[in-house]
């Protein structure tokens, strides 16, 4: 019996290590299928993070700094052409006040001061992304925009009697009052806020390391998003009562803005005449001013009672903001109106002079309402009702491969891509 020859020996077919690779541009894909790469080695990739940049490591070396925005620069441009208007203001405020002194012109200068502080310090600083100028200037929009339609309101009603003068004020700063609440509320302005305050460390980025942003202490372990607070299964006493005050400041406000209008059109002759009315003695200028007052109020009231009702934090802190600016501006009319009655009270029929103390009492209440929903707001219970929601940025990071440099196929073919199983070598059976 003949034995079969003895197997060849194949140790030469065995895989080869791979050449270096060639001294020339990157090759995308295997083995460089996809060509050349149109970027040089160690450029930063779309979509990848840099070489040897961590997360923690970006948000440290303000990596995430964009280039500020048009909405920003527009912004700005609004709220410095305010502080120009208010700066004149101020000057024509002071120079009519020194001819011939009116207790109604330190409204208008009262307002123009507010104007060119809120516009010089929300201008300056909503550029270095802070968060509370931002809401200064959106609540002094909505409140801007609101006292503006007002006025348009007036003047279109009373064109016949100085109401031409009103509207050629009045729309150019709806417009300009517009343009602010939309920039405000656009997208890239509200990421401008927000990735500064990541930068500062305001905002918690979930899964990032603990060290990642500043003000977190600690080196190892990952961020975890803070729990939200808790609102009570059942609304608060006071929460309720905060809304009722809210309610009753709107329907006041309404009856005053309803009485502003009637008068002003009794005095236009647009409407029967009474001879009760208050606005025979003080003239229309107080009734105008009420009425801006009221609206004032109005919005406000209304905007906040039905934040609350529903348990919203930003309907808090509107109220906050907007209740301190319509006290003022109420209580300064209840004066001046307080002050006239005094003056004019002896010489009044019985029938005015009750319909005068009606308007008094409907003044002072609105100014003690005002009072009571801003005292009511920063208790406790309020404050569990609208709790705020934890800043924490969704932001995500998408991992993927930097371009590798391209390796010569051996001679069973290429080389295992990156990322993949090491496949066994198979060799030819032995026999």
């Amino acid at each position: 019996m003949t034995m079969p020859p003895p197997p060849p020996d194949r140790m030469h077919l065995q895989y080869q290590p791979a050449p270096p690779p060639p001294q020339g541009p990157q090759q995308m894909g295997p083995a460089g299928a996809y060509g050349p790469a149109q970027y040089a080695p160690g450029q930063p990739v779309p979509g990848q993070m840099p070489v040897g940049m961590s997360p923690s490591a970006m948000l440290a070396s303000g990596q995430f700094a964009q280039v500020k925005p048009g909405t920003i620069t527009g912004i700005q441009v609004i709220l410095y052409i305010f502080l120009a208007l208010s700066a004149i203001g101020n000057v024509f405020s002071i120079m009519g006040m020194v001819e011939f002194f009116n207790p109604f012109s330190l409204i208008g200068l009262g307002f123009a001061v507010y104007s060119a502080i809120q516009s010089l310090a929300s201008g300056v600083q909503i550029s270095r992304g802070k968060r509370w100028a931002w809401i200064w200037s959106l609540v002094s929009a909505i409140l801007g925009l609101a006292l503006a339609c007002t006025g348009i309101v007036y003047g279109t009603i009373f064109w016949d009697t100085g109401g031409d003068v009103m509207l050629l004020i009045t729309c150019p700063l709806a417009a300009l009052y517009g343009t602010l609440l939309i920039l405000l509320c656009t997208k890239s302005a509200r990421q401008w806020i927000l990735m500064h305050r990541i930068q500062r460390g305001e905002v918690q980025v979930p899964g990032m390391p603990m060290g990642a942003m500043p003000g977190m202490g600690g080196t190892g372990g990952t961020a975890q998003a803070p729990a939200a607070p808790q609102r009570p299964d059942t609304r608060p006493a006071a929460a309720t009562f905060l809304v009722a005050v809210l309610g009753l400041t709107v329907a006041l406000s309404a009856w005053t803005v309803y009485g502003s209008v009637r008068s002003m059109m009794m005095l236009a002759g647009t409407a029967a005449m009474d001879f009760h009315d208050p606005a025979l003695m003080y003239g229309a200028r107080i009734a105008l001013i009420a009425g801006c007052v009221a609206f004032l109020a109005l919005v406000g009231a209304l905007i906040s009672a039905l934040g609350v009702h529903r348990g919203k934090f930003g309907a808090r802190v509107y109220t906050l903001i907007w209740t301190p600016l319509v006290f003022l501006c109420a209580a300064l009319l209840a004066f001046v109106n307080l002050r006239e009655y005094l003056h004019w009270a002896d010489v009044m029929p019985p029938p005015a002079r009750t319909a005068w103390t009606i308007d008094i009492v409907l003044d002072l209440a609105l100014v003690a309402l005002i009072v009571t929903a801003f005292i009511t707001v920063l208790t406790p219970a309020v404050k569990s009702w609208t709790p705020g929601k934890p800043a924490v940025a969704n932001i995500v990071f998408v991992p993927m491969g930097q371009p590798q440099a391209p390796q010569q196929p051996g001679p069973y073919g290429g080389q295992p891509q990156q990322g993949y199983p090491q496949q066994q070598q198979q060799y030819p059976p032995q026999y």
